[in-house]
């Protein structure tokens, strides 16, 4: 294989394209998070990116009542697929049972320490044709910063949220009718500082 070259190459019959290739010809910026070994595409603000769940654990998750309302944060982990085939490896699972009124929240205590939060929101594979419609919001010191609605069809969708100043944050994925079970998930989301 070929050393230090930019450009994509054949190798065992099969066509590797280097992601800094791909993202210089995008004009995106590309940066080694050596902590997390994980490469990040894009807006670089220069700050360092802490990981909910896994640097900065919640101070507070809460569900509904329901035998199957339960909140799981993976890094690292199994594969997960989102309902348009794309696979992630560190996610959040919101999942709620078939009962009217369902929702989970995680809360983190940010102290105004941070600037911006990003993430991918959508259905996992295995619950995109759900009769459900999830709401996914987010607040800031009580204030609703982001909310969307998701149902089966609708396709993942990027997050940035500006943190500034904000002391807390928290994170709900709540249901309407209860008609179907159904989970919502959090893609590679992070801070930055």
């Amino acid at each position: 294989m070929p050393k230090g070259d930019l450009k994509p190459f054949l190798y065992n019959g099969s066509t590797f394209v280097p992601l800094a290739f791909m993202s210089n010809a995008l004009g995106q910026l590309v940066k080694w998070d050596a902590k997390n070994k994980t490469v990040l595409i894009g807006e670089d603000h220069g700050g360092e990116i802490i990981y909910p769940g896994k640097d900065i654990k919640p101070m507070n998750t809460q569900s509904a009542l329901g035998i199957y309302n339960t909140f799981e944060v993976v890094y690292d982990g199994p594969i997960a697929t989102d309902n348009i085939g794309n696979e992630y490896s560190n996610y959040h699972t919101y999942s709620l049972s078939s009962n009217r009124d369902n929702w989970n929240f995680d809360e983190y205590y940010l102290n105004g320490q941070y600037s911006e939060f990003k993430a991918t929101v959508g259905l996992f594979e295995k619950f995109k044709n759900t009769r459900e419609t999830l709401t996914f919001t987010i607040t800031l010191d009580g204030k609703e910063a982001y909310s969307n609605d998701f149902k089966a069809g609708d396709p993942p969708t990027e997050i940035k949220v500006n943190l500034k100043n904000a002391a807390k944050m928290k994170i709900q994925v709540s249901n309407g009718d209860g008609s179907d079970m159904s989970a919502l998930g959090l893609f590679d989301g992070y801070f930055t500082k």
